[in-house]
């Protein structure tokens, strides 16, 4: 009887190392996922992933007593930002994108057409990664937020001892869907300086598309599953094995 229970004993024992080490193991491969998913948009989206975009998925941990480890889009926001999985659920499953801020911001206003989705225009200048310039965007929601029909910006040109000073009027315009204009339906930025004037396309007012998945997350999962899991494992439980001796 007494050799029964040390075999019970011992295989108990065994099975408590080999759930925490699959759970240890679980954990490192849902690790390695999520580091793969960095690289896969590092790799995939021009310029490059964000911070905002690295900062998307979680990981739950597996514990012995529950097996199991995931990755998910966050549901959380950064102060200020939209939701991480409205602003990028699209890019990993397809289909339409949900309203951003600046959308949300310009519907308030009465600026958006129902019907219609808000993307840069030719004359904004973009960041590396496709964003529109802080700088530039505050300009322009400055100037409709204050309704002020035109800016008036001093700047030098020139260099050296013969430098001047130009004054341009930079005023911004709404062109909604249905009006008279060869323009395109958005927001418009006009710069007058001296006789000339200029426009540039903000703003472009365009029909929801559905957006093709940029990133495949289960063929991600499973490749990595498959490399990592098994040897993760049988790690992690030599070691429980050798600490118990």
């Amino acid at each position: 009887l007494d050799g029964r229970l040390v075999q019970v004993h011992h295989r108990a024992r065994n099975i408590g190392q080999a759930r925490y080490a699959a759970s240890r193991a679980l954990n490192n491969t849902a690790f390695a996922i999520n580091a793969e998913l960095k690289r896969e948009m590092d790799a995939t989206f021009k310029g490059g992933a964000t911070a905002y975009t690295k900062r998307a998925f979680k990981v739950s941990k597996a514990s012995k007593h529950a097996l199991e480890a995931s990755i998910t889009l966050r549901d959380d926001a950064p102060e200020g930002g939209m939701a991480y999985s409205k602003a990028l659920q699209h890019l990993f499953t397809g289909g339409t994108r949900d309203w951003k801020k600046l959308e949300g911001f310009l519907r308030g206003l009465g600026l958006v057409p129902d019907g219609y989705m808000a993307v840069p225009g030719f004359g904004a200048p973009l960041d590396a990664r496709g964003n529109m310039r802080k700088a530039a965007l505050n300009e322009m929601l400055g100037v409709i937020r204050s309704s002020i029909r035109n800016l008036r910006v001093v700047r030098r040109t020139g260099g050296g001892g013969k430098a001047q000073k130009e004054q341009k009027g930079i005023g911004y315009f709404v062109v909604l869907p249905g009006a008279k204009t060869k323009l395109h339906p958005g927001i418009w930025k006009r710069i007058e300086s001296g006789s000339s004037s200029s426009v540039a396309a903000m703003i472009m007012y365009v029909r929801p598309g559905t957006w093709r998945r940029f990133i495949d997350l289960e063929a991600i999962g499973k490749r990595v599953v498959n490399q990592v899991f098994e040897p993760e494992f049988k790690k992690e439980f030599a070691a429980a094995l050798s600490s118990a001796r």
